[in-house]
């Protein structure tokens, strides 16, 4: 399985809902959702020989990360601080004929990302945002769900929360799914 098939599935199975399923062929507007998710944790140990920083969050759960070398201020990380995570996803859908375009390159997958400054707290964040052309290949009314199949020959089940949007769309039409994801994760220094 192409690695970046469970981030596509968690996308789409995200969404609880497949909006594409309420549009016409091509007369109808694209559908949109997004959804975020912020948490805080707070540092409560910090290993700098094995680069590992002890998190406990707003539940009260600890848990032991391993922060890779790409953090470059790592050093910067004490106990105290709270981290923020923010945490995107957005899916854009329509169903629709892919273009020729969307033809030739059917999964197109574009990365980025980026860090703070330093003259500000540590920060950094990346993105990333994937267009599929998926076919609709089966559609369930009792379960209300619709199985579609990607551009790789791989199948997903997503559910639909309105049952009359399966009434629309037929066996073999296109689905163009664009899905965007991003993180950002801030360090917030505990004033002394």
């Amino acid at each position: 399985m192409d690695r970046r098939t469970p981030l596509l599935i968690a996308c789409l199975t995200a969404a609880c809902a497949l909006p594409a399923l309420a549009q016409q062929q091509t007369t109808a507007p694209a559908r949109s959702m997004e959804q975020t998710i912020e948490k805080t944790a707070t540092v409560t140990a910090v290993d700098k020989e094995k680069r590992q920083v002890t998190l406990k969050n707003e539940e009260g759960e600890s848990s032991t990360i391993d922060v890779g070398p790409e953090v470059k201020r790592f050093d910067e990380v004490a106990v105290g601080d709270t981290v923020r995570a923010k945490y995107t996803v957005g899916i854009t859908s329509e169903l629709r004929a892919p273009t020729e375009e969307e033809k030739a390159e059917p999964f197109v997958a574009v990365e980025g990302g980026g860090t703070a400054p330093e003259d500000k707290a540590p920060a950094g964040g990346a993105a990333r945002i994937f267009r599929v052309v998926a076919t609709i290949e089966a559609l369930d009314r009792t379960t209300q769900t619709a199985t579609l199949k990607g551009p790789n020959g791989n199948y997903f089940t997503v559910q639909v929360e309105d049952p009359t949007l399966l009434t629309k769309p037929h066996l073999g039409d296109s689905v163009v799914i664009t899905a965007a994801e991003s993180v950002v994760l801030s360090l917030e220094k505990v004033k002394k």
